[in-house]
This record gives C-alpha cells, structure tokens and sequence, in this order.
C-alpha cells in the first residue's frame, strides 16, 4: 500500500501505519497494545463510527508500541529502532 496523504481518512492511515510501516498483523498489535483484533479491525475499517476518546486511547498504545515504550507503573523505558524526528513546542 502506498503511503497515504496528511489529508487521508484516519482509518486508512490506522491500517498503512500497521500492516507497511510496522509489519505487523491485527493479532500482534492487540498483544502488544491490549485492545481486541476486532477493535482493531473496527478502527482500520472507516464504517464504524468510533468516540474520540477511544481513538486517543488507542494512537497512544500504538504510539508505545512504534516507539518501544515499556511501562509498568515503576519504571518506564523507551527504545527507538528507527529514524525519528522529536519536536518539543512552547507550551
């Protein structure tokens, strides 16, 4: 799949961001981010209508796992495997 645009749907950017950037099946996202491979199916899918606070929860799981964020409430780690631009704006 060629990369999507800036201005494409969410859920086509949810699945390219899975399936060619990261490689990864709907069963090995929802190991490594908790949420079900229906849940992930259903956010990849555009006709399901999903609640903002649900789509937030789940781009920050998958944001841990393209960063290679391990968290267990006392400790927390961050492994970066690939090229990566960081931004910090004023707040």
């Amino acid at each position: 799949m060629i990369r999507p645009d800036e201005d494409a749907p969410e859920h086509v950017k949810c699945r390219w961001w899975r399936n060619d950037l990261m490689e990864m099946t709907r069963e090995q996202l929802a190991g490594l981010t908790g949420f079900s491979v229906s849940a992930i199916r259903d956010f990849e899918s555009g006709t399901k209508d999903i609640d903002p606070a649900s789509r937030k929860r789940y781009r920050t799981a998958c944001a841990a796992v393209a960063l290679g964020v391990q968290f267990n409430w006392l400790n927390a780690s961050l492994k970066i495997e690939r090229k990566m631009t960081i931004t910090l704006d004023d707040l």
